[in-house]
């Protein structure tokens, strides 16, 4: 395992942890505005992300039968 790499899926579990940390109160109120925008951040980011697979999983698709034609 390559512990220098970051995955989408590392991301995505980051994103629950400071969900995870923020219900049980692991931030001061003062802090709760920066955590709130990495999150938000993250959050866009991974939305990004899973979009743009699933428009390369539709393209994919579409020259798959293209070529099974």
């Amino acid at each position: 395992m390559d512990n220098t790499q970051i995955t989408i899926a590392d991301l995505d579990t980051i994103k629950n942890i400071i969900d995870l940390a923020t219900t049980r109160g692991a931030f001061r109120g003062e802090e709760l505005s920066q955590v709130g925008l990495v999150y938000d951040k993250l959050n866009a980011f991974l939305k990004a992300v899973i979009e743009q697979a699933k428009a390369q999983e539709a393209t994919n698709a579409e020259a798959g039968e293209t070529q099974g034609e």
